[in-house]
């Protein structure tokens, strides 16, 4: 059976739904699924959170984010720098896998996302967060039981005042109110004009940046409080 040009499209979009439709029941189900070319060495972190392999492959850590490094002119924040130098020493030089954490396997900048194991099967998202060097970053496509574990790891090192937790949590701007949007899982300072967009329906109130990140939502990058490095 032939397939005309006009048709391609559609029937792309349709095996990608029918893909969708098979992972993420087994996703759900926490069956670990590798992504295609899973096996790879990791050459280089940019960050704590985003890393290169050997074939130029750029991966992103699913479930975490970490402090921003000095860009554009933008001072570095608060532990950046550690957190990089945790997980180069974490992942440098060592062999991973990569498994998919949920239905989307590239983000927006086109860059891999998966939950990133080392050979003896620990996750390096996992790693991260007990070490109090990341924070947990939900997204509505991971599946849940990938995101109650990270969530379960996040509360441990904040209870433990791991990492970067000590000092945050110490600051004044620990002890101010923030806004939660229900829909995105991102959270604002309460003063931040765009907490005002968020629909009341979606709106969560937090007394304390520790409420905030123990109900599992991470800063919304717009309006931003994180403290510069020292």
């Amino acid at each position: 059976m032939s397939i005309s040009r006009n048709n391609l499209p559609r029937l792309q979009a349709a095996l990608f739904l029918v893909l969708c439709c098979l992972l993420l029941p087994l996703t759900a189900l926490g069956q670990e699924i590798p992504l295609p070319q899973p096996a790879g060495v990791v050459a280089r972190c940019f960050d704590g959170d985003t890393l290169m392999l050997a074939d130029r492959r750029i991966v992103r850590l699913a479930g975490i984010d970490a402090p921003e490094l000095a860009h554009d002119g933008e001072k570095a924040q608060y532990y950046a720098r550690q957190s990089r130098e945790e997980l180069t020493r974490l992942a440098k030089g060592r062999k991973v896998r990569l498994f998919a954490a949920g239905i989307n396997s590239r983000d927006r900048h086109g860059r891999i996302v998966a939950d990133v194991r080392l050979e003896d099967g620990q996750s390096l998202s996992d790693l991260m967060l007990s070490r109090g060097a990341a924070f947990y970053y939900p997204h509505q496509d991971q599946s849940p039981q990938f995101q109650e574990r990270l969530r379960g790891l996040q509360e441990q090192a904040v209870s433990g005042r791991r990492g970067l937790w000590a000092r945050l949590l110490s600051l004044p701007l620990a002890r101010e109110n923030y806004t939660g949007n229900r829909t995105s899982l991102r959270f604002f300072p309460a003063a931040c004009p765009e907490a005002e967009h968020i629909k009341p329906r979606n709106r969560i109130y937090f007394g304390t940046l520790m409420d905030a990140f123990l109900a599992g939502y991470a800063p919304a990058r717009v309006c931003p409080f994180w403290p510069a490095q020292p």
